[in-house]
């Protein structure tokens, strides 16, 4: 749906700094309230739909894209507005409109209450519902999503996103993860077919970039697989791959990997995960459940492989995370049932 730029203007105070809650290079977003069709309707860039349209007020972020002349800005635009009019899922981000006019390029989406998961991991140890289970939570969404984004059922077309990294990963009011900003994500039918300025460039962000698609630039499913192993890595830290600590030696990943291949990969583990306890009437359990903890770290760096073709599909690393969080949920389920049973 198409959004006149007078009412955006007017939801934002012409773009107000008390409405702005995140800038970067590629611009800035704002929140507000604002008139926008609902999330499960869909439209189709360049057709205008000839029926009505149910619309609802509420919260939206809306993206401010800094530099509309910019061709490889304006290029991104067009491939979100595409890729996600195609994509309907609970883990991705909605898409509910854009605007094109007086030389602005703007995108309307869903409001994620509890930003983005880069922001979480660095406030995370306010949270006192911050447990192993939740962030497995967190995780096996953003699996899900990039699992549906890599297949081809259908009439869907398999996308590869590009940039997968925790500030890109946005948390909803019940803390689900969907996965955002589309803009540097391509259809991997049409990189194939047509080999373009914007699908040859190599795109990405340093830290969580598949060095073997940085060397040769080779555009396959593989290079988010890598970045959700980095995400993996962040979860499990409870930091962000850019911390200096890890910048300074080479990356979280590779100082992962030191630490997985030694046998010391607990100590990597966030403190407040390894500190976290579960009180029976007997013991008490510390830490996170250890089969859990060792099925989440060997998918995790199954997906850090160098190479590309020893790397696992998003669709087995479901299943792998699938058995993480049952593992974790069991051990805390035990629990719970010998508590009943003998008060």
């Amino acid at each position: 749906m198409r959004i006149r730029l007078d009412d955006i203007v007017t939801a934002t105070e012409n773009f107000a700094g008390k409405y702005c809650i995140v800038s970067g290079g590629f611009g800035s977003v704002y929140k507000a309230e604002l008139d926008h069709v609902d999330k499960a309707y869909r439209f189709a860039i360049g057709k205008e739909i000839e029926r009505e349209v149910p619309k609802k007020r509420g919260i939206v972020a809306i993206k401010c894209i800094i530099d509309s002349e910019d061709e490889i800005a304006e290029q991104g635009f067009y491939a979100e507005i595409k890729m996600l009019t195609s994509c309907k899922h609970s883990n991705i981000i909605t898409l509910l409109g854009f605007c094109e006019e007086g030389g602005k390029m703007i995108l309307i989406y869903e409001y994620a209450s509890n930003g983005s998961l880069n922001y979480y991991l660095q406030k995370m140890n306010n949270n006192p519902d911050d447990s192993w289970a939740h962030r497995l939570k967190i995780c096996l969404d953003v699996a899900k999503g990039l699992s549906f984004l890599h297949t081809n059922e259908g009439e869907l077309q398999e996308i590869v996103h590009r940039d997968i990294k925790s500030s890109n990963i946005l948390l909803d009011e019940n803390f689900k993860a969907k996965i955002g900003d589309f803009g540097l994500s391509i259809f991997l039918s049409v990189s194939e077919e047509h080999h373009t300025p914007y699908s040859s460039i190599i795109a990405g962000t340093p830290g969580y970039m598949d060095p073997q698609y940085s060397k040769n630039a080779k555009l396959k499913k593989e290079l988010d697989v890598y970045s959700f192993g980095v995400l993996m890595l962040e979860i499990l830290c409870g930091t962000v791959a850019y911390d200096p600590k890890f910048t300074n030696n080479k990356g979280l990943a590779l100082l992962a990997r030191q630490h997985f291949n030694k046998g010391t990969i607990k100590e990597m583990v966030d403190h407040k995960i390894i500190k976290e306890i579960t009180e029976t009437l007997f013991t008490s359990v510390e830490g996170p459940d250890q089969e859990s903890l060792d099925t989440f770290s060997k998918i995790a760096f199954k997906c850090l492989t160098e190479a590309q073709v020893e790397r696992p599909t998003m669709e087995i690393v479901v299943k792998e995370l699938e058995k993480a969080q049952y593992l974790q949920v069991s051990l805390r389920l035990i629990h719970r049932i010998l508590i009943c049973l003998f008060k």
